[in-house]
């Protein structure tokens, strides 16, 4: 009859043998779900500034998988969320992949002020945009191409072409930005 000792010692090996193979296959399953997963290449928020609060909402988030996600605008904090998804054609996530990763964009400042005087309230666009050596990240208030054309202070083509595509974008996910059929909008992203 084999001691006490020996059977906890048997009893311990299977026991870390067993825990062994099961944080194995967790890893495993969650390293495969990782690599499935869709990752962020773009992502907008926008803040609304009034009276002195920052009402922050996700203005439009575009997945490596063509998902573009875009949730209500808030503009006093109160309102109901609604989500809207939409898939992206190949052309479409093409299209925005080469523009975010154009010598262009990539050089450009990181923040752009207000093109005009408000009075009471404005938004502000916090652009994130993944890059393999970190995260590049522009504010833009009230992005306003024609404002800043005027002022004599034009934004760059690529801050052009990224903001009526930003604009397109939520147009097309949400339905609620016509802006992007602007003159200035019209000729960054060709659409004559």
């Amino acid at each position: 009859m084999p001691s006490v000792s020996r059977c906890v010692t048997i009893t311990c090996r299977i026991g870390a043998g067993t825990l062994f193979l099961f944080v194995l296959i967790f890893l495993g399953l969650d390293s495969a779900k990782s690599e499935t997963s869709p990752r962020v290449i773009l992502e907008v928020i926008n803040k609304h500034f009034t009276m002195g609060r920052k009402i922050p909402s996700v203005y439009l988030r575009v997945f490596s998988d063509g998902t573009a996600e875009c949730h209500t605008v808030r503009y006093t904090g109160d309102e109901a969320e609604t989500i809207k998804k939409e898939k992206l054609s190949q052309e479409e996530l093409g299209k925005l992949e080469a523009l975010i990763d154009t010598p262009g964009l990539l050089n450009i400042k990181k923040r752009y002020e207000l093109m005009y005087t408000v009075v009471d309230s404005w938004m502000e666009w916090n652009i994130k945009v993944p890059h393999k050596g970190g995260a590049q990240k522009i504010q833009v208030l009230n992005f306003s191409p024609g404002s800043a054309r005027e002022k004599k202070q034009p934004y760059p083509d690529a801050l052009v072409k990224l903001g009526c595509s930003i604009w397109k974008l939520r147009h097309e996910v949400y339905g609620d930005e016509p802006y992007y059929l602007n003159d200035d909008c019209k000729e960054a992203l060709e659409l004559h």
